[in-house]
């Protein structure tokens, strides 16, 4: 075979690899609010709104084969509790100048707790009320138009969050942190919004009672809502009351500025 010929196959083989997919999807019958548990070694997960009692899953793999020697996918129902365990095989990654990748979608009632983890991947979440947990090792986090209570942990990405909160609890390891905290929502209880390496836009409802403290090791603090302040006023430091005080907002990054206004 010729030098010509060997490379034309190659680039053959290389694209037939990467235009191949399958996917795998289910239905599940379950009440108006369900508990929905995702766990996941390297894909995506993207959480969307869809009608009540069904939650629809579909998982997408991109140049392999879903079960056998590839993606592994072990789901269980219990009532209204749904489990789905999506495992990647450790090949996975970059071959041959192609991006291989899985994707689990899932359509689930508009009132549902939200159980998600993924070691490796992307989370996003829209349209949901409820509670909701959302993990990952390394990837971003996407929530909007949320209501409820949210605790959204990455080790290594950025979140963009929005949304009516009764309870908040927001950390990245490295990456900056975009929240919208809409009319409606309380502080039942403390809120910690923290990234060790990244900046904090926060706008917050004009009315949102709490004890602020807002804290950065390398960068500056800018307010644009009224603050009664305790003590001295530091660039990088304050403490201070929202509308009379309430439970205690706590906004910290390592290394990155610190915005807060009106919403």
């Amino acid at each position: 075979m010729s030098l010509k010929s060997a490379i034309l196959l190659l680039c053959l083989v290389t694209f037939s690899l990467s235009a191949y997919a399958d996917d795998w999807n289910k239905t599940y019958q379950v009440g108006n609010n369900p508990n929905l548990h995702v766990d996941t070694n390297d894909a995506s997960i993207d959480i969307t709104r869809g009608v009540s009692n069904t939650i629809y899953a579909h998982v997408i793999a991109d140049g392999v084969s879903i079960g056998n020697s590839g993606v592994r996918i072990t789901e269980h129902q219990d009532a209204d509790k749904i489990d789905l365990q999506v495992h990647v095989p450790n090949q996975w990654g970059m071959h041959i100048g192609m991006h291989r990748g899985v994707r689990v979608e899932i359509q689930v009632p508009p009132q549902s707790a939200l159980d998600l983890h993924s070691g490796d991947g992307h989370i996003n979440v829209a349209g949901i009320a409820g509670q909701g947990r959302i993990d990952t090792g390394d990837g971003s986090i996407e929530v909007r138009d949320f209501n409820g209570g949210l605790h959204a942990h990455t080790g290594d990405g950025h979140m963009t969050i929005d949304g009516v909160f009764t309870d908040l609890d927001l950390r990245s390891g490295d990456g900056h942190i975009d929240l919208t905290v809409r009319p409606g929502s309380k502080l039942t209880n403390g809120w910690l919004i923290h990234t060790s390496d990244g900046r904090v836009e926060a706008r917050l409802p004009q009315d949102l009672a709490a004890e602020l403290y807002a804290h950065t090791g390398d960068g500056r603090i800018q307010l644009d809502l009224p603050v009664m302040v305790n003590g001295s006023i530091e660039s990088s430091r304050v403490r201070g009351k929202l509308n009379g005080g309430g439970p205690l907002l706590e906004v910290t990054t390592g290394d990155g500025g610190i915005h807060i206004s009106k919403f």
